[in-house]
């Protein structure tokens, strides 16, 4: 049995995300969209988010469906992002480090949505809703229909659709290119 995981980020997804910065919520999106669509051209799925401080708009972590690339089911997009945040900040709990929004290409799946009371984040933006990803055949887990309402007991805003015919147009070209669902 191995003692250590490793996760990794494409490239691309480093160069692009190191020092962006954004502070509009329309900004970030068609950022995070973009790494969306770029990483189906590296051959893997459709999703992506990053972490941004709501207060200077820099990105402090960035992620992508990494689900296939590291045999890994939890490595999605929204988890790699509040992951490599938390590493990159030092803290487990991101509202220790000041006011940060996930902004995810997508709604999160019900396992995303778990993790995000305890993340430290104080908004989720998100692109396509649940409807869209699982129309191309994915599924999102089990969810309530007050998930907003829970996530604003627990302080967190939601934004979204955002953006979501652009963010469901690379989940469709996602499908229509044959990429695995899982």
């Amino acid at each position: 049995m191995k003692s250590t995981l490793h996760l990794s980020l494409p490239d691309f997804l480093l160069k692009r995300a190191d020092g962006f910065v954004a502070t509009h919520p329309e900004a970030r999106m068609r950022e995070v969209i973009s790494w969306s669509r770029e990483n189906i051209t590296a051959g893997e799925g459709p999703f992506a988010a990053g972490v941004f401080d709501l207060d200077t708009g820099a990105c402090v972590g960035a992620g992508v469906n990494r689900v296939v690339a590291s045999n890994c089911s939890p490595a999605h997009a929204e988890m790699m992002a509040l992951m490599f945040a938390q590493q990159q900040l030092g803290t487990h709990d991101l509202s220790t480090r000041g006011r940060f929004v996930l902004t995810s290409s997508a709604q999160p799946c019900s396992q995303c949505f778990g993790a995000l009371p305890w993340s430290g984040i104080r908004r989720l933006e998100f692109g396509a809703d649940r409807e869209e990803v699982e129309s191309i055949g994915f599924d999102e887990g089990p969810f309530s229909p007050n998930w907003r309402d829970q996530l604003a007991s627990r302080n967190i805003e939601v934004h979204g659709p955002l953006l979501g015919d652009e963010a469901a147009e690379v989940l469709r070209d996602y499908r229509h290119a044959g990429g695995p669902l899982y």
